[in-house]
């Protein structure tokens, strides 16, 4: 009996010294739910095929509608550099903004304006074919001859236009192909301009002639850095707009001390083609009060402003 005790003694402690298999490593699959704690463990797979884990389905967040929410902060239809660079001033002149009359004192505004000094460097907006690239004299892109003087004209992709008037001097010809920043011409005071200043447009459409293609350069210029652009709209059963006096507060960073007032208009009349009523842009990033009178009373709203965003607020308003 000793040999057998002696065999099996040897075999015990030559099994114990055999070292373990280890499984192959494998990738770690998600937790799972407390539903499927119960339920029976999948077959093993075979060692040729690799474990994928299954994703949850998600919901799809639709997008948001400034006609049901306070407001919607979105990209924008922002493509267009501004037509003026530094050391000229590449600001718009806020005392005479898109579709004013400046209380009445002037036709209103189809453009905006970049005072600048006589001779300063006019640049494409954007790249494209140059349409036209002279005065207005015989050719009418206003209700009147002359009106803006020297003039350039930019056709883009999708129907966009862009409109460089009161030029002192043309730098291109019609035909031509420019890039976005190309100088075309130079600041000047021709056609009906007081004073020597850039008059901008975007229009779009397919008849670039046409006094009311125009839309509001604000909403297609980027922002200047470090700031971003409001849309408001006024959705009314009225036929016709008028300049209706706005008022918008900015507001210091976490607190309700107001630190900035801006004074504007609605469009005026004949702007009705227009889906907006009025457009800030060069704001800087915060919390702001929209204000202004309605025949069924005081109507104000806080949005926030994001930096390279459009925030578009929409008042449905009675009557």
């Amino acid at each position: 009996m000793r040999p057998c005790r002696f065999v099996i003694f040897s075999l015990l402690i030559v099994s114990c010294s055999l070292p373990i298999a280890r499984p192959a490593a494998v990738e770690t699959l998600p937790a799972p739910s407390k539903a499927a704690e119960t339920a029976s463990l999948p077959a093993a797979l075979d060692s040729t095929e690799t474990a994928l884990p299954t994703l949850a389905a998600t919901a799809t967040v639709p997008p948001c509608d400034p006609s049901t929410a306070d407001y919607c902060i979105t990209a924008g239809v922002f493509r267009f550099s501004r037509p003026i660079n530094p050391p000229g001033n590449d600001e718009i002149d806020p005392s005479y903004p898109y579709a004013s009359t400046q209380k009445g004192k002037r036709d209103a505004h189809h453009g905006v304006e970049f005072q600048n000094a006589f001779g300063a460097d006019v640049l494409a907006a954007g790249g494209g074919e140059v349409m036209f690239a002279d005065a207005d004299k015989t050719v009418k892109f206003s209700p009147w001859n002359n009106f803006y003087g020297n003039v350039v004209i930019i056709r883009h992709a999708d129907g966009m236009f862009t409109l460089y008037a009161h030029l002192s001097a043309v730098l291109v010809q019609a035909g031509d192909e420019v890039e976005a920043g190309d100088v075309i011409g130079q600041v000047g005071m021709s056609g009906a301009a007081t004073g020597p200043h850039l008059h901008f447009e975007v229009r779009q459409g397919s008849d670039y002639a046409d006094y009311f293609a125009t839309q509001n350069p604000e909403l297609w210029l980027f922002p200047p850095q470090g700031t971003g652009a409001l849309s408001i709209t006024l959705k009314t059963g009225y036929e016709q707009n008028y300049e209706r006096p706005l008022v918008i507060t900015r507001y210091a960073t976490g607190s309700d001390d107001p630190v900035y007032t801006y004074y504007t208009s609605a469009y005026a009349r004949d702007f009705e083609f227009n889906p907006e009523d009025a457009v800030l842009g060069n704001l800087p990033p915060g919390r702001y009060k929209i204000a202004f009178n309605d025949p069924s009373g005081l109507k104000e709203r806080f949005v926030f402003v994001e930096e390279g965003k459009l925030t578009e607020v929409i008042f449905v308003l009675d009557g």
